[in-house]
């Protein structure tokens, strides 16, 4: 019997096949990744935790102001305008009125309430502002397959968490005071001319840092299962690094293709914007 002959243009037929096949099987994670996340009902789900993340602001707010006015013995108006030009600092600047209107109705809320009806107010709104983390876990079960927990230990969990981002507000804004610092350090130094782009990396490493921790507690505390370290901080990482690029080019989509949104309907909508981008990552 005849043997077949392999003739160059069989060899290279086998060789683009081999290619093929490679880039194929190298592109198969995405693939896979692409359609779970589509079949997840992510895009729903981000619309839904948007939506929910803007009507927890006001007693996400006010439980911050509450909770750090009793550790700190009150907030005078010095430190309240600190406060609030920190937390505006983490949004687009479209939004800053807005989040400024949403901070000082907070306070004024706080200030008008004492006794029974202030304990009241704050209990309310810790309850409320948590609800966004209940719905953070409901999202996890659909993408886990999981159960959701029972009424106790999901509310333990959600308030758990809401105390988890009140505790990480304060320590931003001083990480925010670093860049500050190291110019003022750096100003009378060999490194003087380089003072601003080392504060800019500064501040950007710890907005890293800080976004990690936040990602890391959300992967490994909110599903009703138990998530191993090793399988959660690369997507901690990921989704801190997404983040920080997210906050540095929405102010820029913002400005290119929204500048007409914003003035015919107002920044709620660019702050519902940034909300669902932020719920994708």
């Amino acid at each position: 019997m005849a043997e077949k002959k392999e003739t160059p243009a069989n060899s290279e037929k086998q060789k683009n096949e081999g290619t093929l096949q490679r880039g194929m099987k190298a592109i198969k994670p995405l693939q896979d990744f692409w359609n779970k996340f589509n079949n997840d009902w992510s895009w729903t789900l981000s619309a839904a935790l948007a939506y929910n993340l803007l009507f927890a602001m006001f007693p996400f707010f006010l439980a911050l102001l509450a909770i750090l006015g009793f550790f700190l013995g009150g907030l005078d108006q010095q430190a309240f305008n600190r406060l609030v030009n920190n937390i505006v600092d983490y949004f687009p600047s479209a939004t800053a009125t807005q989040i400024t209107a949403i901070l000082n109705a907070a306070r004024e809320e706080l200030s008008k309430a004492s006794g029974i009806l202030l304990v009241s107010s704050i209990v309310i709104a810790i309850f409320n502002g948590s609800r966004f983390f209940v719905l953070v876990e409901n999202c996890f079960g659909i993408i886990y397959h999981l159960r959701s927990r029972g009424f106790f230990a999901q509310n333990v969990m959600a308030i758990g968490m809401l105390l988890l981002f009140i505790v990480l507000v304060p320590i931003a804004i001083i990480a925010g005071t670093v860049p500050s610092l190291a110019i003022a350090v750096l100003q009378n130094t060999p490194f003087g001319h380089m003072s601003g782009s080392i504060a800019d990396v500064i501040n950007h490493l710890g907005g890293l840092i800080a976004s990690y921790v936040l990602f890391q507690a959300i992967y490994s505390i909110i599903p009703n299962k138990r998530i191993r370290f090793r399988n959660s901080w690369r997507g901690a990482v990921l989704a801190a690094l997404l983040l920080q690029l997210y906050l540095i080019f929405f102010p820029l989509y913002v400005e290119q293709f929204l500048t007409g949104i914003v003035a015919a309907v107002g920044s709620l909508l660019i702050l519902l914007i940034f909300f669902y981008y932020f719920a994708i990552i």
